[in-house]
């Protein structure tokens, strides 16, 4: 019990550390930029070949999951305060979960319930909703697995496909990144392209898990301090 107090004394420290953001071109997201914010999450979605397998195959009825997806994470990450964005205009948006949203209390469970989060499984491929189901439970027991200690969880990183290859998506990751250094808290986090692994390979992130689904790879990542 003493080693958890002292981990999550260091944690709280760590969001504390967030509450100005140090980088000039990065900044928080406003509620007022939620909507263009949830497009660009709703389009790294698509792009999600993982995601795809889930997703309806009417055109309409998959954009509207997106962005019921993309929506329910924002209003569930909210509360947190650190969904972070360009600063002259959002361009992408990365949501973090700070150590302390590892904890389940009754108010982080009402969030999950009044965010929508908990009807998202309803809006996939009726015939897939077990499916998709197993998989999260699946990502949660690897989460738990790998990351049991208090950590800074990467939920979602989205940048506009009009600004990408910008190195947009890399600014969007370094306060938390700099934040978790400076407080030696390791950060977590999953996605499901070759491509994603080498950009998070490139930012201190090391594979602690690799599996398939579907059909479809997937992988877990963990970012030890660094400095």
């Amino acid at each position: 019990m003493q080693a958890f107090e002292e981990q999550n004394t260091t944690a709280k420290t760590a969001a504390q550390t967030l509450e100005t953001v140090t980088d000039a071109d990065i900044v928080k997201l406003k509620r007022s930029d939620f909507a263009i914010a949830s497009d660009y999450l709703a389009a790294a979605f698509s792009q999600d070949p993982l995601m795809a397998h889930f997703l309806p195959e009417n055109e309409g009825a998959k954009q509207k999951t997106l962005k019921q997806l993309s929506q329910a994470l924002l209003s569930y990450a909210q509360i947190y305060n650190h969904i972070y964005t360009t600063a002259d205009y959002p361009k992408g948006a990365a949501i973090w979960l700070p150590p302390e949203a590892s904890q389940v209390t009754l108010p982080q469970l009402w969030n999950v319930a009044t965010s929508g989060l908990i009807t998202v499984p309803f809006y996939m491929r009726w015939h897939r909703i077990a499916d998709f189901i197993s998989f999260i439970s699946t990502e949660m027991q690897l989460h738990q697995r790998f990351a049991s200690e208090p950590h800074w969880y990467l939920a979602m990183l989205g940048v506009s496909p009009d600004c990408q290859g910008q190195g947009i998506g890399g600014k969007l990751i370094q306060p938390v990144l700099q934040a978790a250094d400076r407080t030696n808290i390791s950060c977590y986090l999953e996605t499901s392209t070759a491509a994603a692994v080498r950009f998070y390979q490139r930012h201190g992130f090391e594979i602690v898990d690799r599996g398939v689904f579907a059909n479809r790879d997937y992988w877990a990542m963990k970012r030890h301090p660094q400095g």
